[in-house]
């Protein structure tokens, strides 16, 4: 452990801000159940895999990797609009923003379309979808809207 504190220490560093905040274990059911897992020595629990690996983690020096550049998205605007009220210069796409809004919530840094029949769903980038429907589709690809709808998203 003196190794990843030491690694965290480090990359740390390179951070305007950094702050570790702990979460009690009633809050943090998944990782509850993963440290029991590996506790009882199953490789697989339902959706989740193992994998052991054959030397530390700490010692296979990966490419660093830091986002510099923020994927510019049409969530965006409406972001910007219900955390601060900042609206874009030009009056119609202000007005399209406001319209916009109206049908969406911001619960933190996420952003969640509103629905009358459906749970709030929320909205992913690009980048994340792909994921998203990559990992739903691994499940079979038969129902793969209500899947979605299942999982809350948009």
């Amino acid at each position: 452990m003196i190794k990843y504190l030491s690694k965290v220490r480090h990359l740390a560093g390179k951070f305007k801000n950094f702050e570790v905040i702990r979460i009690p274990r009633t809050e943090n059911a998944k990782a509850d159940v993963l440290s029991k897992l590996t506790a009882s020595g199953y490789t697989t629990l339902g959706s989740i895999c193992m994998e052991f690996l054959k030397k530390s983690s700490i010692e296979n020096e990966a490419v660093e990797v830091m986002q510099v550049e923020h994927e510019s998205f049409w969530m965006d605007e409406i972001i910007e609009y219900l955390r601060s009220g900042k609206l874009p210069k030009a009056k119609k796409e202000a007005r399209k923003v406001i319209q916009r809004a109206t049908r969406f919530s911001l619960d933190g840094e996420s952003l969640y379309k509103r629905s009358y029949t459906l749970p709030y769903l929320k909205c992913l980038r690009p980048s994340n979808a792909a994921y998203t429907l990559q990992e739903t589709h691994e499940g079979g690809g038969k129902a793969l809207a209500i899947k979605v709808l299942l999982r809350g998203l948009y």
